[in-house]
């Protein structure tokens, strides 16, 4: 629902919490006793996890985490205020470019601890994953908001013949409540020197699915609909393959949406403490698809509520509501058909930024283009999008059986069930053609984004400056 490069579908039907408690998490292991020519001992798999005071994870985030941050930054990690584990979350997952992912022939029984991942610079994706889960448990994050998730990574690029991997990676819930995904390999280095930096073509369709998740205390089976599902976890570690992917590039999972904050605050000097912040609170608006209201989105056509509430929000000193109008400014942007009524007008690679004084002209708004798109839910067979919106800007309706609908909005929701559908109207990202009804080709597609990217861009810097002004 953002401004971003990449399409994760969305992963809030999973319980991350986990099912169901799984009452055997011991798994064979290859090690070799020490001191003996003993091989195969079992080991719990919580141990991997159970760090509670390990000076070697300490040390590693003191050193190449605190380390690195400036007294301010340092101050917001330690502190116990809203936002500060999201922001401990956040400075982890970006430290975590310090390590390495090594692909090798081990299997689940030889999988690296923490503090052994450490010592050699980095691992393959589950032992990143348990360092990273370590380390966010070491900054002081609960144990109950992490959880480890071992599953698969599934590519609906081509949907007559999707590829899965297992995988491994982390959870964690946000202040929120929301979890949010933090996939390892996004920002560690890989052995051919790239990843790091989110910024790398990637398949356009993932999806998580998880089969089990645990963290120290417990491990969870997760229900789901495939074979693997219902296994015995033995079985199920058995089934996994002894290698990941190879010539597969992982950065799509980074936040890049963030690059308009990023664009738009960085050249004011807002400082990275504030920009985790920003970042983290624009995150949750987005995941947490059971708190969906509309007006947080410019979608449902709600334009002047949706702008009200930015005003509301650019009242408070509060930066965390400063982060939800700059993600509502980016959405307006992405989700309405401003973008594509004054293309004509833009000045060089921008559109005009929007003033919500200045409506665009009830003339100039006509949608005969929009003649056969499909209205989804739509109860009036004979609903055309002019007949019900001609002379409004709209977006498209954000429907979906995984989220919810404000109380006090559902008496008025009928008539905007006859709105075209979000995906065939919004540009959610430079080549997201997924069967768009305006734009068919992929430079139509990147040419909108770029016009509605930097406008975005410039609104946010605008807004951040009328903000701090008033404080």
């Amino acid at each position: 629902m953002c401004l971003q490069k990449s399409a994760i579908r969305p992963y809030q039907k999973w319980r991350w919490a986990g099912d169901e408690i799984a009452f055997s998490p011991v798994i064979p292991a290859a090690r070799r006793v020490a001191g003996s020519r003993r091989r195969g001992y079992p080991i719990d798999i919580r141990e991997y996890l159970s760090i509670d005071g390990n000076a070697v994870v300490r040390h590693w985030l003191e050193r190449e985490v605190l380390g690195r941050l400036k007294k301010a930054d340092q101050l917001r990690f330690l502190f116990r205020s809203r936002g500060a584990f999201d922001y401990r979350a956040q400075v982890i997952r970006q430290a975590m470019g310090r390590l390495a992912y090594r692909p090798g022939t081990r299997g689940f029984d030889q999988w690296l601890f923490p503090d052994e991942t450490l010592h050699v610079g980095g691992g393959d994706c589950e032992d990143l994953a348990f360092v990273f889960a370590a380390l966010l448990a070491a900054s002081g994050i609960s144990t109950d908001c992490i959880r480890v998730a071992l599953g698969s990574l599934v590519d609906h690029s081509r949907p007559e013949a999707p590829r899965a991997w297992d995988h491994a990676w982390v959870v964690y819930q946000q202040e929120s409540g929301a979890w949010e995904i933090l996939e390892p390999l996004a920002w560690v280095r890989r052995p051919d020197g790239g990843g790091g930096d989110g910024t790398a073509e990637a398949p356009c369709d993932i999806e998580y699915v998880p089969h089990f998740v645990f963290n120290n205390r417990h491990l969870w089976r997760i229900r789901g609909n495939t074979r693997r599902a219902g296994q015995p976890f033995a079985d199920y570690l058995a089934g996994r393959p002894d290698r990941f992917w190879s010539g597969f590039d992982p950065s799509f999972a980074a936040k890049v949406h963030d690059e308009i904050f990023d664009l738009a605050l960085r050249p004011k000097g807002v400082s990275d403490g504030d920009l985790y912040a920003i970042k983290s609170a624009s995150l949750a608006v987005d995941v947490n698809v059971l708190g969906y209201d509309p007006r947080d989105h410019f979608d449902f056509a709600y334009i002047d509520e949706s702008w009200q509430r930015i005003d509301e929000r650019l009242k408070s000193p509060d930066v965390w509501d400063f982060a939800l109008a700059g993600h509502a400014i980016a959405d307006f942007y992405a989700h309405t058909l401003y973008g594509h009524f004054t293309a004509a007008q833009a000045v060089g690679d921008a559109l005009p930024v929007y003033d919500p004084a200045r409506p665009l002209p009830a003339a100039l708004l006509r949608y005969d283009f929009l003649a056969g798109a499909p209205l989804p839910h739509c109860q009036d067979p004979a609903a055309t999008v002019d007949t019900r919106w001609g002379g409004r800007l709209i977006s498209g309706q954000w429907w979906r059986w995984y989220s919810t609908y404000p109380d006090e909005l559902e008496a008025e929701v009928g008539p905007r069930f006859c709105l075209p559908d979000h995906d065939i109207l919004a540009v959610d990202g430079p080549t997201d053609t997924r069967g768009h009804f305006l734009y068919k080709t992929a430079a139509a597609v990147r040419r909108q984004y770029e016009l509605r990217r930097n406008a975005a861009v410039a609104h946010v810097a605008q807004a951040y400056d009328a903000w701090r002004a008033a404080q």
